[in-house]
């Protein structure tokens, strides 16, 4: 019940976020275009009215761009259909809403000495669609930039994941007497040379293996193992403390070589 109430208060948080967003946006649109075109007349007011007046074109061109033609044509890549019903859904708006509008209702009230007459005058008809497709640039870019940080970011988790299962699931065969046993690197705390022999210690076991501490070295990946002395190669995630002389891995006492010491330095940072 809790939980329920939890993500209906936190889906409601967010949709209120994101219609105060669009106030905001519409707020700034509508006042930027007031400031400068009564600045450049001196009528504030009657410029204020126009940009007022002219939103009904403009949300109908954003929101279907934004909520129809963009997620499925845009964004399935379909560019000729976008184009296309774009075009036609600029020219409706233009010339069915906001020329209505304009030469109705503006012009008459609010630009008296602007004198038309042709309702179809081709210069008329042009300004208005400019007009018109000028509230859509910032949403359309602010919302395709959005929709691929989210996918940049998807792809980055996915990427990941993967890493790390592939990480998880890399393993190798070590001859023990007679019979190969498969142990997983990220299972591996410490290697020890035994003249001919290695101890590899696990989370689970350990075990005494006919080979090299060099030769197994370069079955590791160097990202999360290290050598830390000429009989030890210790797993880094296994490392709880270290100082500069030795390290602690699950209770486990691991001293540094004088020819590791710089090495050991620059993996893990200490001075």
């Amino acid at each position: 019940m809790y939980r329920t109430m939890k993500r209906s208060h936190l889906s409601i948080h967010m949709n209120f976020n994101k219609v105060a967003k669009h106030i905001i946006y519409w707020l700034v649109f509508v006042s930027f275009f007031t400031l400068v075109w009564g600045t450049y007349d001196n009528d504030y007011y009657r410029n204020f009215m126009i940009q007022l007046l002219s939103l009904p074109a403009r949300l109908i061109l954003v929101y279907l761009t934004l909520c129809f033609l963009f997620p499925n044509y845009l964004l399935k890549k379909d560019y000729a259909k976008f184009i296309g019903f774009f075009i036609l859904l600029l020219v409706f708006v233009s010339f069915f809403v906001q020329r209505i509008i304009y030469f109705y209702i503006i012009q008459p009230n609010y630009l008296q000495n602007f004198k038309s007459s042709n309702f179809f005058a081709i210069t008329e008809l042009m300004n208005t669609v400019l007009d018109v497709n000028m509230a859509i640039i910032i949403p359309l870019v602010y919302t395709f930039f959005k929709h691929w940080q989210r996918e940049s970011e998807k792809t980055m988790r996915i990427e990941k994941e993967a890493q790390e299962q592939m990480d998880d699931e890399q393993f190798i065969y070590l001859k023990v007497e007679k019979s190969l046993q498969k142990v997983y690197i990220k299972d591996i705390i410490y290697i020890e040379s035994l003249k001919n022999y290695i101890k590899v210690k696990t989370t689970d076991r350990e075990i005494i293996v006919y080979k090299s501490i060099s030769a197994i070295e370069g079955l590791l990946p160097k990202e999360t193992f290290l050598r830390v002395h000429r009989s030890y190669i210790v797993g880094l995630n296994f490392i709880n403390s270290f100082s500069p002389s030795k390290l602690d891995l699950k209770g486990i006492t691991i001293p540094i070589g004088r020819k590791y010491k710089e090495e050991v330095k620059n993996v893990l940072g200490y001075f």
